[in-house]
């Protein structure tokens, strides 16, 4: 009797589904990103204020209905833009923190130069946040709020640099330091010209002489 070789099944091991609630949550994800990124292109085409809701969903191929369903009004967005320019922001401090271990001039005006070259970068996402600041409570409130942060990012820097530093002497520090750069980005979202390399040499100067004394104590 001829000896029969073995069979070899084959069975195909079903693909498991995403659990349904996870695609809708990618879906709605995906719906909220796209007003953001509409909302940006019109801001910068007409400004914060004469953007209208119906503008921001037309542009994002959806309905002003569905646009409710993801923001309770306009001013929500300015926020969405803060946390996408925050990680330009974060990145930045976390740079200066060895620069004030041991400050010289040209580490400093280095940094200070990296900063203004950055606005570029964010200049879309935060030119409607400050625009909105100017007609809107909530927003106004958390833009101070976004810049509080930044003081304490930078006490934090000099208290890194010189432990002894009284954490309420840091922050006066850093905000006297923040002052001017916090001017001249507002200058620069407006479009006003200026001269930056006179600027980042007085700026460079005036820092070295406030994280000179900050470093002292």
């Amino acid at each position: 009797m001829p000896s029969s070789s073995p069979r070899t099944a084959t069975t195909d091991v079903p693909t498991k589904a995403p659990p349904r609630g996870r695609i809708r949550a990618a879906q709605r994800e995906f719906t909220r990103a796209r007003f953001v990124d509409a909302a940006i292109e019109i801001f910068a085409e007409r400004g914060y204020a004469r953007t209208t809701v119906d503008e921001i969903a037309e542009r994002a191929g959806a309905t002003r209905a569905t646009f409710y369903l993801h923001f309770k009004a306009k001013s929500d967005l300015p926020l969405e833009l803060l946390v996408r320019s925050a990680g330009h922001f974060h990145s930045a401090y976390r740079d200066l923190t060895p620069i004030a271990n041991a400050p010289t001039y040209d580490s400093v005006r280095l940094w200070l130069a990296a900063v203004m070259q950055e606005w570029k970068a964010i200049a879309d996402l935060a030119r409607p946040v400050h625009e909105a600041a100017t007609i809107e409570p909530e927003v106004h409130e958390i833009l101070v709020r976004r810049n509080n942060s930044q003081v304490a990012e930078l006490a934090l820097a000099l208290r890194t640099g010189a432990p002894r530093l009284a954490a309420r002497d840091a922050e006066v520090y850093a905000s006297i330091l923040l002052a001017p750069l916090s001017y001249y980005f507002r200058v620069f979202l407006r479009g006003d010209k200026f001269d930056q390399p006179r600027v980042l040499d007085a700026m460079a100067a005036s820092w070295m002489a406030v994280m000179e004394r900050a470093l002292s104590t």
